[in-house]
């Protein structure tokens, strides 16, 4: 009989041998509060496991959501049907951004997580976002097409939040899945550019850490810009550099502090056991002497 804890041997080969004849992939939905494009943790798990079949044999494999939502109409949908239905109901829906913008920095940053979970998506399955979708996240947040003050609003509540926006749209261009055109490519490089000189680099993210990106993004803009652009990211890249000696310092200060304040205890813990070691040894004479004379 197997123990309870016995959950059996690692074999190498094994999960490829499993996904070997893979040829579709199920998530479950029951909720509205979550899609493929708001949850980061569906293209973890799909995602993830789509990639590891196409590692494995060489192809893609079909992908469904099981959707329970309605228990009166349970069906099976396409994940790229899903991201559709999901892109057009809210990152491109101008009533759904009103009402996001009704909101502050956390607000605009869930409008960056979507872009984000995107650009995964393009890794994991690249057939189910296509060229379009980045030219319509393009069109609605870098030219707000429909007129709503979405750069206002980000530079007024999270600017960091549009740097990332940019900075993905860059890399995914940058890596050959978004086919932009120079214009295009050219205007989200000026507004970054024009982003990180108001309000500073974020230094995380995308372009936080990313040179390649930071030079394909310098190339695409204006000399000057280009020039403050990697200004700007060379102090940062000090600041972090002095920050990270500072606290070094700090670290080896208290350390030495701590050394010193215990050598102080030590000592002053010697000194009162030679104290206490005299004072009984005195009181020893004292008592053998007394005994001797009523001797």
């Amino acid at each position: 009989m197997a123990m309870k804890n016995d959950w059996g041997q690692y074999k190498e080969g094994l999960l490829r041998v499993a996904l070997h004849n893979t040829d579709v992939v199920v998530q479950p939905r029951q909720s509205n509060t979550w899609g493929a494009l708001s949850l980061d943790h569906v293209f973890e798990f799909m995602g993830g496991l789509n990639l590891a079949v196409r590692e494995v044999t060489g192809k893609d494999p079909d992908a469904y959501f099981a959707d329970y939502r309605n228990r009166n109409n349970v069906k099976m949908q396409e994940l790229k049907e899903a991201i559709g239905v999901e892109s057009r109901s809210t990152l491109f829906n101008p009533m759904y951004i009103k009402e996001v913008m009704k909101g502050k920095a956390s607000s605009a940053a869930q409008i960056t997580e979507v872009v984000t979970n995107a650009y995964a998506w393009n890794v994991m399955k690249p057939d189910v976002i296509d060229n379009e979708m980045w030219d319509q996240i393009y069109e609605v947040y870098v030219k707000d097409s429909h007129n709503l003050g979405v750069q206002q609003f980000f530079r007024d509540q999270n600017p960091q939040a549009m740097q990332e926006i940019t900075a993905v749209m860059m890399e995914t261009a940058r890596k050959g899945m978004w086919k932009a055109t120079e214009r295009q490519l050219n205007e989200i490089a000026q507004l970054h550019t024009d982003l990180v000189k108001e309000f500073g680099p974020s230094g995380s993210g995308f372009s936080g850490s990313n040179a390649k990106l930071q030079d394909f993004i310098a190339e695409r803009t204006s000399p000057e810009s280009a020039n403050n652009y990697k200004q700007q990211l060379q102090q940062m890249k000090n600041a972090d550099a002095s920050s990270d000696i500072e606290k070094a310092g700090t670290v080896l200060k208290k350390e030495t502090l701590a050394q010193s304040q215990n050598g102080e205890k030590n000592s002053l813990n010697g000194i009162m056991i030679v104290s206490v070691v005299l004072v009984v040894f005195v009181g020893l004479l004292i008592l053998l002497r007394k005994k001797r004379k009523n001797s």
